[in-house]
């Protein structure tokens, strides 16, 4: 399978050749304008983000509380096989991370990853930084989204938790719609609850589904990976990449300048 890694230089190369480079700011503070190459198009009016590895620093927590839910059912799953599962209802990923042992056991792992989860939305953290852009876009007078697989009852628990629903004017969450990422049905949902148009969206995720989704429902998708590789056919359906937060954060600042 072909991938795509970082440039060794730190600088992130988008489709048609020209390069980016991220913003690590050294304080959780966003950057006063992003570095572009050039403006956008045009200006966007909704910003819609996937919540757990984009706004979130979740992905541990809930790769961990995966593998606890299945191991005993069968061998042990690596991160990397937990994280190619994630995208839908937590059930469905309990029953795809199982594969043939799911039948027999999918009733104890969810009970398993319930009891584990409980009470563990206040270790997650938000990205540094993602406070602050989520203030600087709503008072740039952007409207914003979530589009997440996380069910409705943790999504909601996590955002308030943390402080963060009444940022956000629409949230289609895992268990609303009989589709999932990487189904598009979900974004243009928020898009349509927004009232926005697709061509007036920026999406940003770190899932390969989130890149997928975003790519079929025609809007501009900014793409965080933390540093996984990633296969080829992802990085060539992302308008823009990077390698973390910092500079993701900064880029979906700039178009709403």
């Amino acid at each position: 399978m072909a991938a795509i890694v970082p440039m060794s230089n730190g600088l992130q190369k988008p489709p048609g050749g020209r390069r980016r480079m991220p913003l690590l700011p050294r304080s959780g503070l966003l950057p006063k304008s992003p570095t572009m190459q050039g403006p956008p198009p045009f200006r966007k009016r909704a910003a819609i983000f996937d919540l757990d590895g984009t706004l979130m620093d979740s992905m541990p927590l809930v790769v961990d509380a995966f593998i606890h839910a299945v191991e005993p059912f069968r061998p042990r799953p690596t991160e990397e096989e937990v994280l190619s599962h994630l995208g839908g209802p937590l059930q469905t990923c309990i029953r795809n991370i199982l594969g043939q042992a799911a039948d027999a056991h999918l009733a104890a792992a969810w009970d398993r990853l319930l009891k584990y989860e409980q009470g563990k939305e206040e270790k997650m953290r938000p990205f540094p930084g993602a406070r602050e852009l989520l203030a600087s876009l709503q008072a740039r007078g952007a409207v914003l989204g979530i589009w997440t697989g996380r069910d409705r009852w943790s999504a909601e628990r996590v955002l308030e938790v943390h402080g963060l629903g009444g940022f956000f004017g629409a949230t289609v969450c895992g268990d609303d719609l009989a589709t999932h990422k990487p189904d598009p049905e979900g974004l243009l949902r928020v898009i349509a609850l927004l009232r926005a148009a697709p061509e007036e969206v920026a999406f940003l995720g770190d899932a390969d589904v989130d890149v997928l989704g975003g790519h079929a429902a025609g809007v501009h998708t900014i793409f965080v990976h933390h540093g996984r590789v990633v296969p080829a056919h992802i990085h060539a359906h992302a308008a823009e990449v990077f390698a973390n937060t910092a500079g993701a954060y900064a880029a979906m600042l700039g178009h709403f300048a």
